[in-house]
């Protein structure tokens, strides 16, 4: 990598992740693509995968320069249960960050996670 920024080891203000950002376009997108779908067990495995390739490329339009993604996409059957969910990372807290949204309707919940970790 080469380039006028390539000693960078913190990213501008205006490059840096922004969790509330990410949020909305990750509530825009599942919402735009899970309103109307109903649970199929042989249809949910596909369809987490495209989601969460459609939500991690909506993400690098974002213009976080110099991140890297990772995007956790889970889907389940709505029947009134609970559902507990966590996860542990490693990273440096001044420049790396998540965003987390979860959808629901009448037949699916659906939880989102992008993890935003920069990189030098």
């Amino acid at each position: 990598m080469e380039g006028p920024d390539t000693y960078l080891i913190r990213p501008n203000y205006q490059h840096k992740f922004k969790p509330a950002v990410v949020k909305e376009c990750i509530r825009e997108t599942v919402k735009a693509r899970l309103s109307e779908v109903q649970y199929d067990p042989d249809e949910v495995s596909e369809l987490t995968r495209t989601l969460a390739d459609c939500v991690k490329n909506k993400v690098k339009n974002l213009g976080f320069h110099r991140y890297k993604f990772v995007v956790q996409v889970t889907i389940g059957e709505q029947r009134g249960q609970g559902v507990k969910m966590s996860s542990r990372c490693l990273w440096d807290a001044d420049t790396d960050n998540y965003a987390e949204d979860v959808f629901m309707n009448e037949s699916l919940f659906c939880a989102v996670a992008v993890f935003g970790s920069y990189f030098y």
